[in-house]
C-alpha cells in the first residue's frame, strides 16, 4: 500500500478518505447549527418586536398610603404613560425619579401585571431633622435627604441641628453641609436615637464635637461627650433615660443627664448644678468661704454598675434629688 506525505506525515490512502469524510460531516453540523442560530435568532427578534407592538401600558395602579401626594401627582412624576411599552420600562430610573420629585416619598417600587398594568407603591419618609441656613430652616429625614427648604417655623419635634452648617441642600436630594464629616455624624446619631427608642428629640448640638448635647421634649439635656463616643454612650445610659423620662416632674427646671463617663450615668437639675457652679466660683474667689447647702447641692448620681450604692451612698437627700432622681438602689443595673 503505497503512502503520501501529507501536512508532515506519512498516511495511508484510507486514512485519507477516511478523513475527508470526517471534514464533511464536521463542515455539515457547523452549517446546520448556524442555520439554526440565525433562524432562533430571527424568532427571538419577531418575538420581541410583537410583544413591544401588543405589550402596551393600558392601566396605571397607584397604592398610596397617605394623601400628601395625590395619585395623579404620583403617575406625573413616574414619567409612565399609557400605550408606552412594558418592556421598555426602567423601573429603577421611574422610582429614582418619583423619589426625586416627590421628596417625602422615602421609596417607591414599580411591579407590571402582565399583560397591561403597572403598579406602583410608595412609602413616605418623615422629617426628623432641621437645620437653620439663610432662607429659613430645611427639613430633612434621618438618612439626611432634603424634604423641604425655606421653612419658616419647623414643626415640633423636629429637631433642630446646630454647630452643622448646610452647603447644599436641594428637595429630594441628600444634603450636604459644609464640613463632610457632619453629614456621618448628624445621620449617626440621629439614627442611633431612633434604633434605640428613645422619642421625643428636639435638638441636637454639635457646636463641640467633643461635647455633644441632645435635648429631648424640650425639658431635658442628655450629655454623650465626644462625638466618637456619643452612640456607645447612648446605648450605655438608655435605660436611666428611659426612667428618667417616664417620672413625673415637679419642677419646671431643665433636667440633665450626664453620660460622659461611658460607665456611669448622673441626674441632675440645671437649675442644681447653676447654684453648685456659682458657690464654687464664690469659693474660689474667696469672697466667702461657704459649703453646699440641701438647696444648692447636686443631686446624687444615677449610677449604673455594681458599684453603685457605694458611689452614690454619700451624697446627702434633697428636695430637687426625689423630684428629679430614682433612688440609688433603682438606678443600679447588676
Amino acid at each position: 500500500m503505497t503512502k503520501k506525505r501529507e501536512d508532515g506525515q506519512f498516511k495511508t490512502k484510507s486514512d485519507q478518505v477516511k478523513r475527508s469524510s470526517q471534514d464533511r460531516k464536521k463542515t455539515k453540523r457547523r452549517r446546520d447549527a448556524l442555520l439554526i442560530g440565525s433562524i432562533l435568532v430571527f424568532v427571538c427578534v419577531v418575538a420581541v418586536l410583537c410583544l413591544n407592538v401588543f405589550l402596551k401600558v393600558s392601566e396605571i395602579r397607584v397604592e398610596n398610603e397617605a394623601v400628601r401626594y395625590t395619585d395623579a401627582q404620583i403617575v406625573s412624576a413616574s414619567g409612565i404613560r399609557t400605550e408606552d411599552s412594558l418592556l421598555g420600562l426602567a423601573k429603577k430610573s421611574v422610582c429614582a425619579h418619583i423619589e426625586k420629585t416627590l421628596p417625602y416619598i422615602g421609596k417607591a417600587r414599580v411591579k407590571i401585571r402582565l399583560p397591561d398594568t403597572v403598579v406602583i407603591s410608595v412609602t413616605y419618609t418623615q422629617a426628623k431633622l432641621c437645620v437653620e441656613d439663610a432662607d429659613g430652616y430645611v427639613l430633612m429625614d434621618l438618612n439626611g435627604k432634603v424634604l423641604q427648604t425655606g421653612v419658616a417655623v419647623p414643626g415640633d419635634y423636629i429637631a433642630e441641628v446646630t454647630g452643622a452648617e448646610l452647603k447644599h441642600a436641594v428637595p429630594g436630594e441628600t444634603a450636604e453641609f459644609t464640613d463632610d464629616k457632619m453629614f456621618t455624624y448628624v445621620t449617626g446619631l440621629a439614627q442611633a436615637f431612633d434604633e434605640t427608642g428613645i422619642t421625643g428629640v428636639t435638638a441636637y448640638d454639635f457646636t463641640r464635637t467633643s461635647d455633644i448635647v441632645v435635648e429631648i421634649n424640650y425639658n431635658t439635656d442628655v450629655k454623650l461627650g465626644a462625638i466618637g463616643k456619643a452612640v456607645n454612650n447612648l446605648q450605655f445610659g438608655k435605660e436611666v433615660i428611659d426612667r428618667t423620662l417616664s417620672q413625673a416632674r415637679g419642677s419646671t427646671s431643665k433636667l440633665v443627664i450626664d453620660l460622659t463617663e461611658g460607665d456611669r450615668a448622673y441626674v441632675r437639675s440645671q437649675d442644681d448644678i447653676d447654684a453648685a457652679s456659682e458657690a464654687a466660683s464664690i469659693a474660689a474667689n474667696g469672697e466667702s468661704e461657704t459649703s453646699l447647702s440641701p438647696e444648692t447641692a447636686p443631686d446624687v448620681p444615677s449610677t449604673l454598675g455594681d458599684d453603685a450604692e457605694e458611689n452614690a451612698g454619700g451624697a446627702p437627700e434633697t428636695e430637687a434629688q426625689e423630684q428629679t432622681e430614682p433612688s440609688t438602689s433603682e438606678d443600679s443595673v447588676g
